[in-house]
Order: structure tokens, then C-alpha cells, then sequence
């Protein structure tokens, strides 16, 4: 098929959506469809919406140009050129409300996405009704209304999502779908490279794996208490910080390598090295969605300590192989099941193995191309059911 990909930033910057749209490129072309990109569109931050952000920022409130429908429909007529220009195509995928709020397409328009503006208000902290302008409020509202509208279907991560684009919009059933996002990493072990390494874990310190670029809504303080009480336990432990460099003094067994980017090989080396080595993810999150470095976690068979919001319980599932914790668990329980893990090394070995083995069912992105592709033609042959001409009575 040919397939389009569009966003107001460049689907094919691997720095875009943390990889995501990238990825999914990189997965359909690997399933042999053509894929054509359109991005970046215009900067919506600039004239009049630039002014009225820095108004409201003096007065304490923020207004999110990117939310307001009349802000973003200024790049529809070049959206709809670029469209026409790759005719014909058999859908297009936006990633982005604004983005499927504005599309004109002339086959089957795919939302996909890990949230509703809905679960987002007053859940991510810069997301609180009471820091957002009531025009933000309400725009964002109708903009995830017009992209669902808009689309033929939508695709979300979790349930946890899906579930408020059916009750809080309305859209009907028949029109979404859950598949969990993969792995945004150039580099993916073998399964005998992976074994290899997880025989090497638990002969040094116990090593803790941190990656977020939200210090605060990841529960990066948690991390440093968690790594902190196991040393205190006797389990030699370090932890390891990736993203968001914590201003505070950081204790002699943290260690910060800064942001990695995923456009620069050497750093994407350095991700690898470190997913390898380490003997857990630690993410003890008060807000997130369906954060991707759990399926990267996945794929270095590494067992994950996180926190049961958002989408997150349901894409590390009930098998055994990582926990979620109710949200607000104080670190001790963090420690206590770390340590019971780390001591029973046959057990620990099980649930890499199941992890990687989640990577392989579930969390990698050919298996969400080939539902996304599957969803696709499903609704060509709907279409072309409801255009083939009608029997004559005989």
C-alpha cells in the first residue's frame, strides 16, 4: 500500500514524538508498503497566537496555540496541498490531534495516539485546569472531538485511553482499536546476545535504570530512595539516570549520563550499554501514558518497577515479569520487591525471559503495523462494499 504520514513536526526526526512516528515509518517500510511523509507544517507559534501566549503567561495562565482550532487550521491548506500532491494513497496516518483535526484525505484517515485531552486534564501537571486558560480548555476539547470525527479510526495504546474516547466523545466502538507502541531503539539484542547478558546481572552491584525526561512526574526523587534503601539493606546498588539531569547534589551511587539523543549513534550505544547492564527499570511515575521505554525495557529483558497509572499495568500485563505499584507507594515496597528478585537469581532469569518474551508477542512495532495495516484494509474493503453497485433483481 501507499501510506502517508503526516505531523506538524518531521515524522521521519527520530528526536519526533521520542521516535515514534519514525518508528512506525520504519516498521511499514520493513513490511514492504510505500510511505511517504509530510512534515514539518507551519509553526503555530508565531504573530498573533505567540503574542497571546506571552499575555496569558503574565497573567499566570497558559494558553497552548497547539490546542485552539482556529490557530492550527492555518496549516490545512498547505496540509491539503501536500496531500493532493501524493495522490493516490490508500491512508493517512496522523499522529496528532491537530493534525486529524485538519486532514482532508481521500482514503481512510488513522488517529493514533496515547491519550485524550480529556485524561490529560489535571493528571500531567502542565496540564491543570487551573494553570490552563479556559479557551485552552475548551478548544482541546474540541479538537480531539474534530480528529475523532474527522478520522476513520482511531488507534490508541491502552484501553485506558480508548476507554475515555468512547465515553467522554462518544466515538463508537466499531471505530477504535488498542494495539501497545513498541520499541524506538536501533538496537535490539539477539536472544543469545540477550541471554549472554542477563547471565552477566547480579555478579557486580545491582544496577537500577532510570529514563525520563520529566524528573518530577517520572518519580525521579522515588528512584534516589529506592537506590538508597537497598544500599542501606546490604545490596550494593547504583542507579543510573538517562534524560532530565537532577538539579539537586546527587549522592556518590547516582550516576547522570544526561540526555541521549536517538538521532546520534553513540548515544544510542550508550542506551543499549546501559539497558543491557542494568538489572532494573525503575519508573516510579505519578502521571504517564504508555511511556515507550517499558517496551525498550522489554526488549533487554529487564524487569520494571513503575507505578499503576495511565496505560501502564496493562502494557507490562499480569505475567509475573515487572510490577506496578498503586500510585503514591512509598519506596520501601519498591525495595521489597527488588530485593526478593534480585536474591533468588533463578527466578529473576525467569522474568527477563518473560519479558523479553512480552517484546516479542506484543510490545514491538511490527506487530502494531501489522494490525495498523490489517485496520486499513479492513476499511478499504468496507468502502468499496458500500460503492460496488447493488444486484438486479432477477
Amino acid at each position: 500500500m501507499h501510506l502517508i504520514v503526516i505531523g506538524g513536526l518531521d515524522p521521519d526526526n527520530a528526536e519526533t514524538w521520542s521516535g515514534t512516528p519514525k518508528s512506525i515509518v520504519d516498521a511499514l517500510r520493513e513490511q514492504n508498503h510505500r510511505v511517504s511523509t509530510v512534515g514539518p507544517l507551519q509553526k503555530l507559534e508565531t504573530g498573533w497566537p505567540r503574542i497571546k501566549k506571552c499575555w496569558h503567561g503574565w497573567c499566570g495562565k497558559t494558553y497552548l496555540p497547539i490546542r485552539d482550532p482556529a490557530v492550527v487550521r492555518r496549516r490545512m491548506a498547505a496540509l491539503t496541498a501536500a496531500l493532493r500532491a501524493l495522490q493516490p494513497y490508500d491512508a493517512v496516518i496522523a499522529w496528532h490531534a491537530a493534525d486529524a483535526a485538519i486532514a482532508r484525505a481521500t482514503a481512510p484517515l488513522i488517529f493514533v495516539h496515547d491519550a485524550t485531552w480529556l485524561r490529560l486534564l489535571d493528571f500531567y501537571p502542565h496540564y491543570e485546569r487551573r494553570h490552563l486558560t479556559q479557551s485552552t480548555i475548551a478548544s482541546g476539547e474540541i479538537l480531539d472531538r474534530n480528529a475523532l470525527a474527522n478520522c476513520a479510526h482511531a488507534v490508541y495504546s491502552s484501553h485506558w485511553a480508548s476507554q475515555s474516547a468512547q465515553e467522554d466523545y462518544g466515538t463508537p466502538a466499531a471505530k477504535l482499536s488498542v494495539h501497545p507502541f513498541g520499541a524506538n531503539l536501533p538496537l535490539i539484542p539477539t536472544d543469545d546476545m540477550l541471554r549472554g547478558a542477563i547471565e552477566e546481572r547480579g555478579h557486580g552491584p545491582c544496577r537500577l535504570l532510570f529514563i525520563g525526561s520529566d524528573w518530577q512526574r517520572k518519580g525521579g526523587d522515588t528512584a534516589i530512595t529506592v537506590a538508597r534503601r537497598l544500599n542501606e539493606r546490604g545490596i550494593a546498588c547504583e542507579l543510573n539516570v538517562v534524560g532530565q539531569k537532577p538539579t539537586a547534589n546527587l549522592p556518590d551511587y547516582v550516576r547522570s549520563h544526561g540526555s541521549l539523543s536517538h538521532k546520534n549513534p553513540q548515544d544510542m550505544a550508550k542506551r543499549a550499554a546501559l539497558l543491557t547492564q542494568a538489572d532494573f527499570l525503575i519508573l516510579p511515575s505519578r502521571a504517564d501514558c504508555t511511556p515507550i521505554v517499558l517496551s525498550e525495557a522489554a526488549a533487554y529483558g529487564l524487569p520494571i518497577a513503575t507505578s499503576a497509572v495511565g496505560g501502564i499495568p496493562e502494557t507490562i500485563g499480569d505475567s509475573g515479569w515487572s510490577k506496578a505499584f498503586p500510585p503514591g507507594t512509598q519506596g520501601d515496597c519498591f525495595v521489597d520487591w527488588m530485593e526478593q528478585a534480585y536474591r533468588d537469581r533463578a527466578h529473576y532469569q525467569r522474568m527477563a525471559l518473560l519479558g523479553r518474551r512480552e517484546y516479542e508477542r506484543r510490545l514491538n512495532w511490527q506487530s502494531f503495523v501489522q494490525a495498523l495495516s490489517g485496520t486499513i484494509r479492513e476499511l478499504q474493503t468496507k468502502a468499496e462494499a458500500t460503492r460496488a453497485p447493488a444486484e438486479l433483481p432477477t
